[in-house]
């Protein structure tokens, strides 16, 4: 089945119900497929439209397998806001480079604030990637430019702003600290919410005083946010602090708790969250128990790798520190100590020293000499 498959079983009332059964089959369609499918949507009602593009929203969510990718690049397209927005949730984890120009153009350009603000999302995903490599320097510079150029807009509204904060805040920048503190200092939910989470995402431990006061807010949702930065920005003696959110009334809150003690660490974490497993609460167990095992898991490896086993599958790093000496005879290793230094032989690069011509010793392979094994990483551009 594919594209023709599913468009036979449509019916032809718009307002009658869609079989869905075959939806997987639209998975992964190449782009000339999916642009025919969004010639289609031209006829059709936006209703139907965006009950076919939500479907396939869900659907991703419960089948990782699934990708609709192609399609849902044509919803951006889409006159009906709905039908974007719902795209641009379809594309929220995207790595698709080439995804950055017409989202940026949403997020400054479309009429919409729902638009506008959802495009902002997907933009948040590519900037993690451009900030860790994963895109190259002028993808990222793109990214900083229209991501700063929407939070400096006095002309921009709040919903859209706060979103592009929590993106950019990936980026570290001189301008970023008055954003964050500006939404911090506000009484509006939303804007606390969103300086909290843009806070976790600097790695920036200047701003756990102002985390520390957030995990016992009278907010449930500030409470969330300020448990999951202190999870980014926290270490061992933080750990105290998290009791009240492991203790939280609110699930949500719970769950966010375990999850920040777990990627703290340390030798408080273990007994604090073993503590839990005696919760009524199922998920808070289930978290807990994997959030053991994990860190058993990392306990286990580092107690496992040994300094011998190390050299034994690195090499002995200790005999000759930078060199790896897997491979080698001790008296080839002990003879390397021995070797003259390299700045007062003359060898033209060939390995034969004049002393070793004087002695006959330059027939055959020149290059068929025992040397110490070459540093792979003692090079500049590795650096």
């Amino acid at each position: 089945m594919g594209l023709d498959e599913f468009l036979n079983q449509l019916p032809e009332d718009d307002d009658a119900s869609i079989n869905y059964a075959s939806l997987p089959e639209l998975s992964k369609l190449s782009t000339p497929e999916a642009e025919e499918f969004g010639q289609l949507w031209l006829e059709w009602s936006s209703d139907r439209v965006l009950e076919i593009v939500d479907r396939m929203v869900a659907l991703c969510d419960d089948q990782p397998d699934v990708e609709f990718e192609a399609i849902y690049k044509q919803g951006l397209i889409h006159v009906n806001p709905d039908v974007r927005v719902s795209s641009l949730k379809g594309l929220e984890e995207s790595s698709d480079r080439t995804l950055i120009k017409p989202l940026c153009e949403m997020l400054t350009t479309d009429s919409s604030v729902e638009v506008r603000t959802a495009a902002a999302i997907p933009l948040a995903y590519l900037a993690v990637m451009a900030q860790t490599g994963k895109l190259g320097a002028k993808d990222e510079i793109t990214l900083k430019r229209v991501l700063y150029g929407v939070l400096d807009d006095e002309r921009e509204v709040q919903p859209v702003k706060l979103k592009v904060l929590e993106a950019v805040s990936i980026f570290e920048d001189e301008r970023l600290a008055s954003h964050i503190e500006s939404a911090w200092s506000s009484r509006d939910v939303t804007a606390r919410q969103s300086s909290l989470f843009a806070m976790g995402r600097t790695s920036d431990p200047r701003w756990v005083e102002h985390v520390l006061p957030d995990l016992e807010h009278d907010v449930s949702a500030i409470r969330y946010e300020a448990t999951m930065a202190m999870g980014e920005l926290g270490d061992e003696e933080h750990l105290k602090a998290l009791q009240a959110p492991l203790d939280d009334e609110d699930l949500t809150v719970q769950l966010a708790a375990i999850s920040a003690v777990e990627r703290i660490g340390g030798a408080e974490a273990k007994p604090q969250l073993e503590q839990l497993l005696v919760s009524t609460e199922p998920r808070v167990v289930e978290l807990v128990q994997q959030a053991l095992r994990t860190m058993k898991d990392e306990e286990d490896l580092d107690e496992v790798v040994t300094q011998e086993m190390a050299r034994s599958m690195f090499g002995a790093g200790d005999t000759l520190p930078g060199v790896d000496t897997e491979g080698y005879e001790p008296a080839e290793i002990e003879g390397w100590a021995n070797l003259p230094d390299p700045s007062e032989v003359d060898d033209f690069g060939t390995g034969v020293t004049e002393e070793a011509e004087d002695l006959g010793l330059d027939r055959g392979d020149p290059f068929d000499i025992d040397l110490p094994p070459e540093d792979p990483w003692d090079h500049e551009e590795n650096f």
